[in-house]
């Protein structure tokens, strides 16, 4: 069943489109100017399954270009404030949290550890 707070998204797709979207899983590495913006969209077209990974922290320096900072979450991690944040908007999303660097090997393993329909 789509949940009604897709249903503007139902309007325009239709149910197949919309049932496939539910049914996708997007990796996005890094949580920045860029990757933070791309997950919320991503949130917000009603994937059903997205793993995010990043390390870094928010700094008040980042707030004129990145989603996840604000003053409120200045020296937090800005993996868990964009899952909290994209849980608020896809309560239902099953959403992986990796707070690590992405880096050498990792890569592989992160490449290797699902079947990413999509990666960012």
């Amino acid at each position: 069943m789509i949940p009604y707070w897709m249903s503007r998204s139902q309007l325009l797709l239709g149910d197949e489109k919309l049932t496939a979207i539910m049914n996708k899983h997007v990796l996005v590495v890094g949580l920045g100017g860029v990757g933070g913006i791309c997950a919320e969209m991503i949130a917000r077209s009603g994937v059903g399954k997205m793993t995010i990974v990043d390390a870094d922290t928010v700094d008040l320096s980042n707030c004129n270009r990145q989603i996840p900072a604000t003053h409120s979450a200045e020296g937090k991690l800005k993996a868990e404030v964009m899952a909290a944040r994209i849980k608020d908007i896809n309560p239902d999303i099953d959403l992986t949290v990796i707070p690590k660097y992405v880096k050498d090997e990792f890569l592989l393993e992160l490449l290797d550890a699902a079947p990413y329909d999509y990666a960012v």
